[in-house]
This record gives C-alpha cells, sequence and structure tokens, in this order.
C-alpha cells in the first residue's frame, strides 16, 4: 500500500515539475501539489477516515 502510494506521490510531483515553466495556470499546479500530499498523507497517517471511504467509494461499487 505504501508503494502505490509513494508511485502515486511520485507521479504528481513529477506533473509539478513537467508544468512549472509551462504555461500552465497555479490551480493545475496546486492540484498536482494537493494530490502528492493526499498519497503522502495516506503513508503518516493524516488521511482522514472520509478521504478513505470517498476512495473506497470511487473504486468500488458498494450498495447500501
Amino acid at each position: 500500500r505504501h508503494v502505490e502510494a509513494l508511485k502515486q506521490t511520485e507521479n504528481a510531483l513529477q506533473r509539478v515539475l513537467n508544468n512549472v515553466d509551462n504555461p500552465v495556470t497555479s490551480d493545475f499546479l496546486a492540484m498536482d501539489i494537493k494530490q502528492a500530499l493526499h498519497y503522502l498523507g495516506e503513508i503518516t497517517g493524516t488521511v482522514t477516515t472520509d478521504d478513505l471511504l470517498e476512495n473506497i467509494f470511487t473504486k468500488f461499487c458498494i450498495g447500501k
């Protein structure tokens, strides 16, 4: 699980580095930075329960 989170963090940060010099708005850079922080939070335990539940419901079809 941590390896996957690190890979996702790396991907998000690579997008930031690739777009720093491109005419991309700061909103897109901020989204990628936020995503990297989210994945790091999965490792450090700072991701909230709501975040985890949202992740589960978006990846799996779970009925009520």
